[in-house]
């Protein structure tokens, strides 16, 4: 990083006196802390980790949660075109049959996760439209909590 000296603001660091210049910085240090930041809506943020030094992880949030029924039987459904992280699929309790589902292609008997009454299936994918399900019974509902 030859000739870059611009010093850079870390209000999160609590290092006082902080300047409104910011806070000079060797080479060194400016690569560690390039590698301990990321970005969230378009700015840099510190990552955080625990006084060992273990990385801070966590689940997205949940963006919405909705109910897909059945209709028919062997019915497959298709979900909506709306960005997403992740999806979680949990068949109901009430299932009377297997639901199943899959990412990228239409979800059969034979290409898919098969999904028992209250068994869970989590997908990472980026948009909700890439989800696949398949319902043996009518009466059988997903239930679908997908995260941004």
């Amino acid at each position: 990083m030859a000739g870059n000296d611009s010093q850079v603001k870390m209000p999160e660091l609590h290092l006082p006196p902080e300047t409104e210049r910011g806070i000079e910085l060797d080479a060194g240090m400016k690569q560690v802390m390039s590698l301990l930041r990321a970005y969230w809506r378009e700015q840099r943020v510190a990552l955080r980790c625990s006084a060992d030094g273990i990385l801070f992880v966590t689940e997205p949030q949940i963006r919405d949660i909705i109910h897909v029924n059945g209709i028919a039987t062997l019915f497959t459904y298709q979900g909506d075109n709306i960005a997403c992280s992740e999806v979680m699929v949990m068949a109901h309790p009430d299932n009377l049959l297997t639901a199943w589902v899959r990412p990228h292609k239409i979800a059969t008997v034979n290409n898919a996760w098969p999904l028992d009454p209250t068994d869970v299936k989590k997908v990472g994918i980026t948009n909700l439209s890439m989800l696949h399900l398949l319902f043996g019974n009518a009466t059988d509902i997903a239930i679908i909590a997908y995260t941004m």
